[in-house]
């Protein structure tokens, strides 16, 4: 074990004791089913099952897992174009997600998103967003609307180190502080934008000191552990609920994929690699989130290692069950390629939500 490895996993070690089993047995599951969806989704995609690009979160499982599970049920998110992880936390149905990326009618939404565009309003999920920075103002609107409706709900945006570059972030930032907005702004800050990395095009020391500009309060913290998450969160969740004020969050991270799943297959990378060939590599050996926190488990003799093995049995099971529902599912009608294009028509098959 690497001392970093054994450092991560002490601070889980003196913080397990503080949960329940039921809701560690809960993160270690959620942290596992996004783990495996995302290499069958994988999977899939390079066999040619799946249609156009996906962008993993492997390695990015406990900021979604924690975060989500600091929300009140009515509490919304805004994700991104890697946002498998962030809708499976927030309860997405699994079946339905992978159908949605493969493109059949039994899919979240009828397999006309796919991979980038997944929403259930019915959950609070307002979509994953192909735009870098996009779900940030929508989150802030639902923002705006919980408290012009008068009630506790808070949002919270989902961005990278990247999209945190972007206009329309820093106008957001402003205008939730402005109006006193009860919204979390959370960067999932995993050191590359695309290929370019964060100590080339991030001005100042942390992404979560620019919240000092807008008026409200920011924090980086370890995004690699899921209790850290979970209760840094959860404060600043509390604080914008009782405050109406935002927050910024920054959770260090790393994506353990590429930028997308067809990277590896354009040239210029053989040349010009954007991050240090062990990266990826000493990253799981030392701050794995589901091998630190299995780890933490066991050693703490909160869990048996029988029954996490269970888990991961189940999971599998589930996912190869989703990807079957999803391979099964028939592609959308020709004929129904309009429907639901123009606002004044009837949506039967979208939930009722109080979110449309």
């Amino acid at each position: 074990m690497s001392h970093e490895k054994s450092e991560q996993t002490e601070t889980l070690l003196s913080q397990v004791p503080e949960y329940e089993e039921e809701t560690l047995l809960e993160m270690y599951q959620q942290m596992q089913e996004i783990r495996e969806f995302e290499q069958k989704t994988s999977e899939l995609t390079e066999a040619g099952e799946l249609p156009g690009a996906v962008h993993l979160y492997l390695g990015q499982e406990a900021i979604a897992v924690g975060t989500c599970l600091a929300l009140g049920e009515d509490d919304f998110i805004g994700s991104t174009h890697r946002g498998h992880g962030h809708v499976l936390a927030k309860g997405g149905d699994i079946d339905r997600m992978m159908a949605e990326i493969a493109g059949r009618e039994t899919g979240l939404n009828r397999g006309r998103g796919g991979s980038m565009h997944m929403v259930d309003f019915s959950l609070g999920i307002f979509g994953c967003n192909a735009i870098v920075g996009g779900s940030v103002p929508h989150v802030a609107g639902g923002a705006l609307s919980a408290k012009l409706d008068g009630d506790d709900r808070v949002g919270v945006s989902f961005f990278g180190d990247g999209a945190s570059n972007e206009g329309v972030v820093h106008e957001t930032m402003n205008m939730a502080s402005v109006w006193d907005l009860p919204v979390v702004f959370l960067c999932e800050n995993n050191k590359y934008a695309v290929s370019t990395p964060e100590e080339y095009a991030v001005a100042g020391d942390q992404i979560s000191d620019r919240a000092d500009g807008y008026g409200f309060s920011g924090k980086t913290i370890n995004g690699q552990n899921v209790l850290t998450v979970f209760e840094e969160v959860k404060e600043a969740v509390e604080s914008a609920r009782e405050d109406s004020r935002p927050q910024l969050v920054e959770c260090k991270t790393l994506r353990y994929s590429g930028h997308f799943s067809g990277e590896k297959q354009l040239a210029w990378l053989e040349d010009r690699p954007y991050r240090p060939d062990d990266e990826v590599a000493t990253w799981k050996e030392r701050r794995d989130p589901i091998g630190s926190f299995r780890e933490a488990l066991v050693e703490g003799d909160v869990v048996p290692e029988a029954r996490l093995d269970e888990i991961d049995e189940e999971v599998a099971a589930e996912i190869e069950s989703a990807a079957e529902f999803a391979m099964e599912s028939d592609y959308p009608p020709a004929e129904k390629a309009v429907e639901n294009v123009y606002a004044d028509q009837d949506y039967p098959n979208l939930p009722a939500s109080k979110y449309r």
